[in-house]
């Protein structure tokens, strides 16, 4: 079995943003929500009027998917023309079209999904905070006991020049200086807490799961039999990290955040237990 779009069921945890939560199946529903689904509807109305009949979930699916992960508008053109392309007939899109539908999906999911853009941005924003006030690195306990430390430095470069084949200039970052790279930094933060807390979820889940397993990120494998008992350890730990404790708080006060979290504060965690779809 495999998490409905692991990212945002974790954001959505974060903020307690039950908007967002039934869309990814955290709460409980009679058949399974699909947000890339919602999202495209609502940015087609804002895309080039050729492209709107094109408009669906396979368009937007990789890129609502990578943005949790901080993917920036460059990789979200390349993925959105990617997937024009993969149309039967294919579809070219021209550079202004494709920036315009890039803008209409992002903007489509601060609509669709508030709290988890509310929390990314939160995120960036006390890294920024924190790297001005002469951080050099970030640190965090995980609900499961792991340390996270997160040193970010720039590189140091040295020029390459190849003669075979012809003239060809490498750069090659070979060690790390002495000057923190704040953009680095800024980027990698919100899409490593993510990490870490999917690792905490299936850590303590698994810990307490006596039978044959196999992980891989966001997915599940045992045993038929088992995926009863599988299922609901997985459902009680989403609950225990984010009904029983208050995981956002506690990353604010760990990084020594200046504001308050954006936490929406409209989801009750433990209905995931009733969720069917959580992870299907």
């Amino acid at each position: 079995t495999d998490a409905t779009c692991s990212g945002l069921q974790i954001l959505a945890g974060l903020a307690r943003d039950k908007k967002t939560a039934q869309l990814v199946n955290v709460l409980p529903a009679d058949r399974p929500q699909d947000a890339y689904k919602v999202i495209a509807e609502m940015a087609k109305w804002n895309c080039p009027d050729h492209i709107k009949k094109a408009m669906d979930r396979k368009i937007v699916k990789r890129t609502v998917m990578t943005i949790p992960y901080n993917a920036k508008p460059f990789s979200n053109r390349s993925y959105i023309r990617d997937a024009f392309l993969e149309q039967d007939p294919p579809i070219e899109i021209s550079k202004d079209d494709l920036t315009q539908t890039v803008r209409a999906v992002r903007d489509a999911m601060h609509v669709v999904v508030p709290g988890p853009m509310k929390v990314m941005k939160w995120i960036e924003d006390e890294v920024t905070n924190a790297l001005n006030r002469g951080v050099k690195e970030l640190e965090w306990i995980t609900p499961s006991g792991f340390v996270v430390h997160q040193k970010i430095m720039k590189k140091k470069v040295e020029t390459i020049e190849l003669k075979l084949l012809g003239r060809c200039q490498l750069r090659v970052a070979t060690d790390d200086t002495n000057e923190i790279d704040k953009n680095r930094h800024k980027a990698a933060t919100a899409p490593n807490l993510i990490h870490s807390l999917d690792a905490s979820l299936l850590h303590i889940a698994t810990m307490r799961f006596k039978h044959p397993i196999a992980l891989i990120h966001d997915s599940v494998l045992c045993r038929a039999t088992d995926m009863s008992i599988l299922s609901t350890l997985v459902r009680e730990t989403y609950m225990h990290l984010f009904a029983q404790h208050d995981y956002l708080t506690d990353f604010a006060e760990q990084i020594g955040a200046e504001t308050e979290p954006p936490i929406i504060g409209d989801l009750e965690p433990s209905n995931v237990l009733k969720s069917t779809y959580f992870f299907c």
